[in-house]
Parts: structure tokens; C-alpha cells; sequence
């Protein structure tokens, strides 16, 4: 049996203030989303633990506050088709009210005002599933059981100067975390689908927050983020490049010329089999 000192309480008190002083940013999501490095390593827990679609549709219910009517129209159609609509990879529990109404009525004829109150209705409903993430998080973190901590401890240590505010300290390790969850996120979601619909989520979100990727082309559409490039190699220059040990039946055929027979055969590769190779490159 261990014998616990008032040294070892002390310390074991001032270890537990310090780790609820880290977790302090986790507690409400509204105070999360001032912080985009924080906020980003929060969403990447719950992409990995949990539907990330409650709160992506938490996140995106927000940029509807300061929105004008005619970007109200515009916005309502995408969240309708993104986190509303039966068909929608990243569909949430919708009010009984709301989804009588949407069953009813096309979003795009609906009226600016009933679109906000119908955005809001639908945040609400999230904001439970929202704050059972954050505690589990918070649990987690204590346990060391969490993504990027070490993203996390390199901004919560920062010290702000005029030069590097903690503002832009934030937004510059976000960044960074931003790219590297783009190229490891065949990695995190499986369905290629979904995972293309998940980052551009957080993309897009981010970049209201300021936060821009690297690994994103600005003049791409929303759809179009983290979309995994496929390179096509054409059946030409693949037989042009693609050397294969064939070795055809050969005939006793004496060589013309006494320099033609030390000379080695060439081969050429058979063009079906530079169909079987160049459809396995292109559709592996």
C-alpha cells in the first residue's frame, strides 16, 4: 500500500490546475471557435471518435448570423444540400417542423427570414451532440488520449508580442495542421465520398476564420476540396516506357550477316499487355 504525502497532494493538485486550465478553451463551443489551432485539433477528434456531422453543422449554422438576405438565399441552398437533405452524406436529425416544411417546399423558394429561423432551429437541436464531443474530449485530453498535442502546448506556451499576436500565432499553426489533415485523410475516413464532403466542410469553415490551405486551389469551388487528383498515363507512352523479359518462339533462322547474329533481339511488349497494365495504373 502506498502512503501519499501532503507533498505529493500539493503537487497532484497543482497538476490537475494546470490541465484545467489547458482544457478551459474546450469548454463551450462558442468560446472553441475564436480559437481556429484549438478548434482544429477539437474537430479532428471528433472526425476520428465520433459523426462529425452535428458539429460541421454547428459550425456552418454560425456563418448565417452575419449574413445579408441575398447571401442568406445563396448559403441556405448549400447547407440545405450538405447537412439537410435526405440524400445528404452529412445529414443531421432535423426538428419535426423543419423537415414537415422542407418535405413541403423547395429551400430556395423559401423566404430569407424563415431560412435563418429553420438554420437556427436546426443548430439548436446539434448543440447537445456538440457539447457531449467537447466533454469527451476534455476527458481525453487530461489522458493524453488526444490528436496534435503538441500543436496545442506550441500556441498555449506562445508568449504575444507585437511581432507574433497570439491571433496570428494561432492562425499560422492551423495552417500547418490544416495541410497535414489534407494529406492524411484517406487515412481518417474511409469512404472517399464522405471524406471529400468532411474536409471540405472544415475548409470551408476555416477559411472564415482566416485559415487558408496550401494544399487547395483558391480558385477551386467549395466541392472541390482535398479532391484526390488522378494522374491517367496513356497506352502510347506507357509502351514506350514499359520493358518486359518476353521471349518468343523463334524459328531456326540463320542470320544474314555475321554482325546480326551476335547482336541481342529486341522484344517489343505486346499491346495487350500494355492495355492489362495501363488499366491497373489508372483504376488500381
Amino acid at each position: 500500500m502506498s502512503i501519499i504525502g501532503a507533498e505529493d497532494e500539493d503537487f497532484e493538485n497543482d497538476l490537475n490546475d494546470v490541465m484545467e486550465d489547458q482544457c478551459a478553451h474546450f469548454n463551450n463551443i462558442d468560446q472553441l471557435k475564436e480559437r481556429p489551432t484549438h478548434l482544429l485539433v477539437f474537430m479532428q477528434h471528433v472526425i476520428l471518435q465520433f459523426d462529425p456531422a452535428p458539429l460541421l453543422c454547428y459550425l456552418h449554422a454560425e456563418l448565417f448570423k452575419n449574413l445579408s438576405a441575398k447571401e442568406t438565399k445563396k448559403q441556405f441552398v448549400e447547407f440545405y444540400n450538405t447537412f439537410l437533405d435526405k440524400g445528404a452524406i452529412l445529414r443531421v436529425v432535423l426538428p419535426a417542423n423543419v423537415a414537415y416544411e422542407l418535405d413541403r417546399t423547395r429551400p430556395d423558394l423559401l423566404h430569407e427570414d424563415t431560412q435563418k429561423r429553420y438554420v437556427q432551429e436546426v443548430q439548436s437541436l446539434q448543440a447537445a451532440e456538440v457539447a457531449k464531443q467537447l466533454e469527451d474530449f476534455r476527458q481525453k485530453r487530461m489522458m493524453g488520449m488526444t490528436p496534435n498535442e503538441a500543436e496545442l502546448i506550441d500556441v498555449e506556451n506562445h508568449y504575444p508580442t507585437d511581432r507574433v499576436p497570439m491571433e496570428m500565432k494561432e492562425k499560422s499553426v492551423a495552417e500547418n495542421l490544416l495541410d497535414k489533415m489534407s494529406e492524411t485523410q484517406p487515412t481518417i475516413v474511409s469512404d472517399e465520398e464522405k471524406c471529400q464532403s468532411i474536409f471540405a466542410a472544415v475548409a470551408f469553415f476555416m477559411k472564415h476564420l482566416g485559415v487558408k490551405t496550401r494544399a487547395v486551389d483558391s480558385k477551386k469551388s467549395r466541392g472541390g476540396f482535398f479532391r484526390r487528383q488522378l494522374v491517367k498515363v496513356g497506352y502510347h507512352q506507357l509502351c514506350k516506357h514499359v520493358v518486359l523479359p518476353f521471349f518468343p518462339v523463334t524459328a531456326d533462322v540463320k542470320p544474314k550477316t555475321e554482325a546480326e547474329g551476335t547482336r541481342r533481339p529486341e522484344f517489343p511488349t505486346p499491346p495487350f499487355f500494355c492495355r492489362m497494365v495501363t488499366s491497373l495504373l489508372i483504376n488500381p
